[in-house]
């Protein structure tokens, strides 16, 4: 497994609706909700596809992630974004950073 790092800041933007897929902006985790009560997570996918990137935050539904803003507001997903369709994009954000997870076949 090789491991890739980008230099991105990924900050949280905290929105009461879910948005227009054609608003969305680089490094910018859109969580629909409000701080006591989150439901969805929008990006734009890294890799430059155009695709928007839907996340459950529902703890109770399965798959679901989690997002966390750390104090200077930089975001953090949890588990990993494994896109199984289109550009098959698989990355994780910790403290605002993209790390590209690339798997080799051997």
């Amino acid at each position: 497994m090789l491991w890739s790092y980008k230099h991105f800041q990924y900050k949280i933007e905290i929105i009461p609706d879910n948005p227009n897929p054609d608003s969305l902006r680089d490094n910018i985790v859109y969580v629909v909700g409000s701080k006591n009560y989150i439901k969805w997570g929008y990006m734009k996918c890294p890799c430059g596809c155009g695709d928007t990137i839907m996340l459950s935050l529902n703890e109770k539904a399965y798959p679901s992630w989690s997002i966390k803003q750390d104090k200077i507001g930089r975001a953090t997903i949890s588990p990993s974004v494994n896109k199984l369709d289109g550009c098959k994009s698989h990355f994780f954000i910790r403290k605002g950073k993209l790390i590209w997870a690339t798997f080799n076949d051997y």
